[in-house]
């Protein structure tokens, strides 16, 4: 549907599928999906066609890997493997697993016309069409190890019949972290980077393209060489990076068009620099008959004087999208950390996880074998603390270690989950005595008072070990210690 055929008058059927609270509260989210699950957000039968996608999202503090931990997973037909796998930042260009602050920070805009991400960046919207036949699933799945705290989404589609010609919509996610420099002369793409590879028939539509620039230099002198149809020589030539882009003489500054754009470029403190390229082939589709491999060559630094190469590596990541005639599998991505770029020290959002923040504790508790799970919302009421922690222990006592933010003696107090509360919930400091918390009868659960449970002298190298049990499961929404000297 474009503004040319906009007053055409179809034979289809207009449905949404949205977060929208079921009960007509106002908890119009999923909440707590919790690592190596997933949130079905579309399932149902063809034929028909996805005309829009919206989700915004809140992750639970300290979280900054969130977009990239996140996974948008798409499925047609009844196919095995998603033809959609993709981290949710990059699908809409917040790549290098930066965090929503440093991207809020600096009014992050793409307003191309398959993708929009408005001037809040958890403001995500797709326009890509994706027609389908018998099926179509959508899901976000969980590849971190951190909970995702809320998610709110609309897919908006049509049911009716779909033209015998429409192509099925692909995305696949590509990563090298440590990619160094070829040399100048390279005729038949030999050690390329690899946009997109498949089998079958359909025409690539475009990219984003992530590079991680590790040096002052100018890392764009590598062309786009695509080899159709299983051709041994590139059928189409470029002549570099940003000449790919659609743009010109490197990049200086961030910019944004319907079919092309740089919507990040940020120089770091180290020198290097983050560049986000996006290539839209709306108006100039690549067809290809049986086979298609799209890939860009990678040239900078001394490169450019030596034909061995440059000695220093920069990072590539991208997404590549196409439609073909039958359900393709994406790529398959690492778990966890595996999928991460490099990291960075000192960049803005990336704060060490506050010692008292209580989901940031689900990994390392998790890791102990234990049965751990966030809590954020309770029926129409959310915990104010932002929230809280709730550890399965069948009334075994269960330690949970903190750090001091200094040396001194404290006062140790805990808010506990009320509605947790099924007997009498005991926390103590390890070594002291314990106290006994009965659940309360309060009309909202941000009511829960905060019981004293002790005092300790503390060090930031000497962890506080509370202990709790007497429960099923014990839920606590905060922690605070108050400094006496």
């Amino acid at each position: 549907m474009s503004l040319e055929n906009l007053a055409n008058i179809a034979t289809a059927a207009s449905r949404r599928e949205s977060s929208w609270d079921r009960t007509g509260g106002n908890a119009d989210c999923l909440v707590d999906i919790a690592p190596g699950t997933a949130a079905t957000l579309l399932d149902t039968a063809g034929p028909g066609k996805i005309t829009h996608i919206w989700m915004t999202f809140r992750e639970y503090p300290g979280h900054d890997t969130v977009l990239r931990d996140m996974v948008l997973r798409i499925w047609w037909d009844g196919a095995a493997a998603p033809s959609v796998e993709v981290p949710l930042g990059d699908f809409f260009g917040l790549g290098h697993a930066l965090s929503p602050t440093f991207c809020y920070k600096r009014n992050f805009t793409l307003t191309s016309e398959p993708i929009c991400v408005g001037l809040n960046e958890r403001s995500l919207n797709c326009y890509w069409p994706m027609p389908f036949r018998r099926a179509a699933r959508i899901e976000l799945f969980n590849n971190g190890e951190r909970s995702l705290r809320q998610l709110y989404f609309h897919v908006d589609y049509e049911l009716g019949p779909q033209p015998p010609e429409a192509g099925l919509f692909h995305a696949t996610f590509h990563q090298e972290n440590e990619l160094r420099s070829q040399g100048w002369i390279n005729i038949e793409g030999k050690d390329n980077y690899t946009l997109l590879e498949t089998e079958g028939k359909g025409h690539y539509a475009g990219c984003l393209l992530y590079v991680d620039n590790r040096s002052q230099g100018w890392f764009g002198e590598g062309d786009d060489m695509i080899f159709i149809d299983h051709s041994p020589l590139p059928v189409i030539n470029g002549t570099g990076t940003e000449d790919y882009f659609n743009n010109a003489w490197c990049y200086y500054q961030p910019f944004a068009y319907p079919y092309y754009g740089l919507p990040l470029l940020e120089k770091r403190a180290d020198g290097g620099a983050f560049y986000t390229m996006y290539r839209f082939h709306v108006q100039d589709p690549i067809r290809f008959a049986t086979h298609i491999r799209v890939t860009m060559e990678h040239v900078w630094g001394e490169a450019i004087e030596d034909l061995a190469g440059a000695k220093h590596t920069n990072g590539f990541a991208s997404v590549a999208f196409w439609y073909q005639d039958a359900p393709a599998a994406a790529r398959p991505l690492p778990r966890g950390s595996a999928n991460w770029p490099r990291r960075y020290a000192g960049i803005e959002g990336d704060a060490p996880a506050d010692p008292l923040n209580l989901p940031a504790m689900e990994v390392a508790l998790r890791a102990r074998g234990l049965k751990v799970r966030t809590v954020f919302w309770l029926g129409q009421e959310w915990l104010r603390s932002g929230g809280g922690i709730a550890v399965e222990t069948n009334g075994a006592a269960v330690e949970m270690p903190l750090q001091a933010p200094a040396a001194g003696r404290y006062r140790v107090e805990v808010q506990p989950i009320n509605q947790l509360i099924d007997k009498v919930l005991t926390v103590g400091i390890k070594g002291g005595a314990a106290v006994a918390i009965p659940r309360l009868d309060l009309r909202r659960e941000c009511d829960v008072p905060f019981t004293q449970v002790g005092m300790a002298h503390l060090a930031p190298d000497a962890p506080l070990v509370l202990v709790c049990g007497g429960l099923r499961e014990i839920g606590i929404q905060q922690i605070k210690l108050t400094k006496l000297d």
